[in-house]
């Protein structure tokens, strides 16, 4: 690859943590950097590559990231280097062109490599090439058309790193894939259904291969957390507890009693994976806890949830504080922003323009009006920082562990001086008690895997594994 000289020299200063895993990087060629949101990985990255382009050992690299990632991988390596990044975006003529730009960082998001992957191939066969996978969870499943299109360039690479700061997304075997992807089943094996096996709750050997499982990851991994390594401030989590009641409860009720006799109906024991229809079902009583006019159009008084929100609201807008408020549900946030609309607030879901999304982000840090940010995880979680609010409301959760972790932690990182406060409304004796038992007990699990804990408080976290337990949760 041909270039003008250019300058490897980094802008920035890397913490000691940072440095650690730079000399780590540079002397492995497969790397799993798991190291706690909020440790700044994505410069480990750029600056341990920059060192391996400088000493001509790699001559490109190529970034597989989500669609929100890709231009901060092109605003932080604008940010940390004197490099080029080159983010392939646009139609296929403006597409293959960019390959042949010169550039030093080619960035692409996971979906797209399915329909790149040809031209990707070629241009991993010219070249000695680095890959990254950031949020490499995102091939926690062997089986989907992304995964298969990304195993098909480890034999094209000369080097494999996974970034996540979340590995165990929401169950052990989430690491296999990601795994694979860097030594083609050297330490997990060949076969992925074998190895999900191992970590059926009803294997008799269920504990004893987690501990295992957590000895691998602590032997080909790098994962620091932010308490070790970072003078942060206090996290603290508040749980506000309200009370359905009127329409509400009642709505409530007619679905959860609804699902009890649904369930009760299946015959023998059943197995609930996080893409079933019956978990769609229970999360409908999620969308009533938090608000019923998500599925009820008919609904017109003030949710339990909604009311709570305000108060809270009122008492850090008092203190002249910012905060962010998360929902699942994207009809709550442009109903929560008329509600707010006093205040400003700024969005952030999946219909928001990336670059759009940026220019919110940098107003909400840089603003004295905008003290409000109201956002949906899935589009929001990965890939900004929102340190200028201290506190972080819940409105309403989901099964899903990585979108509670990460979501959290925009506020909870590098360049964050306040105590930050976590803000959980839970609505008594709902399915909102349940998803939190099941959000801890995986949290609890993974951070074991990890290494973040030396014991496990939780043995189980899978409470939707059998009629008997999904029962329970319905019996009101």
């Amino acid at each position: 690859m041909t270039r003008k000289i250019q300058n490897y020299n980094s802008k920035t200063v890397a913490l000691p943590h940072q440095n650690e895993a730079i000399a780590y990087i540079i002397k492995n060629d497969n790397i799993a950097l798991f190291d706690e949101q909020g440790l700044g990985k994505t410069k480990i990255v750029i600056d341990s590559l920059a060192c391996l382009l400088k000493e001509q050992r790699i001559e490109g690299i190529l970034v597989i990231a989500p669609m929100s990632l890709l231009f901060n991988w092109e605003q932080e390596v604008e940010k940390h280097t004197y490099l080029i990044p080159n983010v392939l975006k646009g139609t296929d003529r403006e597409k293959r062109y960019k390959y042949l730009t010169g550039a030093n960082f080619y960035i692409i998001n996971y979906e797209s490599v399915i329909a790149e992957l040809d031209t990707i191939k070629r241009f991993c066969k010219s070249y000695d090439v680095a890959i990254v996978l950031d949020e490499s969870a995102r091939i926690k499943d062997p089986k989907t058309k992304t995964t298969q299109a990304v195993f098909e360039l480890i034999d094209l690479s000369i080097k494999r790193i996974i970034i996540s700061g979340t590995p165990v997304a929401n169950k052990p075997y989430d690491l296999w894939s990601q795994f694979y992807f860097l030594d083609k089943g050297k330490l997990l094996g060949n076969d992925f259904n074998k190895f999900k096996s191992l970590y059926n709750e009803r294997n008799e050997n269920y504990i004893k291969n987690i501990g295992k499982l957590k000895e691998i990851v602590k032997m080909n991994s790098i994962r620091r957390t932010k308490n070790n390594e970072l003078d942060l401030p206090e996290k603290k989590y508040i749980k506000e507890e309200v009370v359905l009641c009127g329409k509400q409860f009642e709505l409530y009720e007619q679905l959860r009693k609804e699902l009890f006799l649904e369930v009760q109906n299946i015959k023998g024991d059943i197995i609930i994976d996080e893409s079933s229809n019956l978990l769609k079902k229970l999360l409908r009583l999620t969308q009533i806890t938090s608000n019923p006019f998500l599925i009820d159009k008919s609904y017109s008084d003030d949710p339990a949830k909604y009311i709570a929100l305000d108060n809270i609201i009122e008492i850090i807008l008092a203190g002249n504080e910012k905060l962010l408020i998360w929902t699942s549900f994207v009809e709550n946030i442009v109903l929560l922003k008329q509600r707010y609309k006093k205040y400003k607030p700024l969005v952030i879901y999946g219909d928001v323009p990336i670059n759009i999304r940026s220019e919110y982000v940098n107003t909400f840090q840089s603003s004295e009006t905008n003290k409000i940010m109201i956002l949906n995880p899935s589009a929001a979680r990965e890939g900004i920082t929102l340190t200028k609010a201290n506190h972080a409301i819940y409105l309403d959760r989901n099964f899903n562990l990585v979108d509670y972790l990460q979501s959290q932690d925009r506020i909870h990182r590098i360049s964050q001086d306040k105590v930050c406060s976590i803000y959980k409304i839970i609505a008594k004796n709902t399915i909102d008690e349940y998803i939190e038992s099941h959000v801890d007990a995986k949290s609890d699990i993974a951070s074991f895997i990890q290494g973040d804990n030396s014991e496990l408080k939780h043995t189980t976290y899978d409470f939707l594994t059998n009629k008997k337990e999904l029962l329970s949760i319905l019996g009101g």
